[in-house]
C-alpha cells in the first residue's frame, strides 16, 4: 500500500512540474504581446503553443495514470484511513496545489488571449487608417490628373 501511495505522490509531483513548465510558456507568450511597439514573433508564438500541447498531453497521461492507480487502492485506502493519514494529507495538499496552479494558468491564458486580441484590434485599426489615407491620396491624385496639362484660366494668352 505504501508503494502505491508513493506512486500517487510522484504522479502529483510530476503534474506540478508540468504545470510549472506550462506557466513558463504562458509568461513567454505574454512577453511577445506586451511590447506593442514591435510585431510579435509569431514563429516563437507557434512553437510555444506546440510545446504547451505536448505538455498538456503529458498532463492527460499523468491524470489517467493517477486515476487508474487510485481506483486500485481506493477501497483499501478508505478502510485503512487512520494508518495512512499522513500520506493522505500530503496527497490532499498536492491536489490543492495543482488546483491552485490550474486556476492560475487559466487566468494567465485569458489574459494572454486578451493581449492578443488587443494587438490584432490595434493592427486592424492601423490598417483601416492606412486604407483611409490611401483612398484620400488616390482621390486627390484622380482629381488632379486632368488639370495638370490644361492651361491656367488666369494666364494671358496674348502674344
Amino acid at each position: 500500500m505504501a508503494d502505491y501511495l508513493e506512486l500517487l505522490e510522484e504522479s502529483l509531483i510530476k503534474k506540478i512540474s508540468v504545470l510549472d513548465r506550462i506557466e513558463e510558456f504562458n509568461l513567454k507568450q505574454r512577453e511577445l504581446f506586451v511590447n506593442t511597439d514591435e510585431t510579435p514573433d509569431f514563429g516563437k508564438f507557434d512553437s510555444f503553443i506546440e510545446e504547451k500541447d505536448k505538455l498538456i498531453e503529458e498532463l492527460d497521461a499523468l491524470d489517467n495514470g493517477f486515476e487508474t492507480m487510485y481506483e486500485r487502492v481506493a477501497d483499501t485506502l478508505k478502510e485503512n484511513r487512520s494508518e495512512n493519514a499522513d500520506m493522505i494529507r500530503r496527497l490532499q495538499e498536492l491536489i490543492r496545489e495543482i488546483t491552485d496552479k490550474s486556476s492560475s494558468l487559466q487566468s494567465q491564458e485569458r489574459a494572454n488571449k486578451e493581449l492578443m486580441e488587443d494587438f490584432f484590434q490595434s493592427a486592424r485599426d492601423k490598417i483601416g487608417k492606412n486604407r483611409t489615407s490611401l483612398n484620400a491620396a488616390y482621390s486627390y491624385f484622380q482629381s488632379q490628373q486632368g488639370t495638370g496639362s490644361a492651361e491656367s484660366l488666369y494666364m494671358d494668352s496674348k502674344k
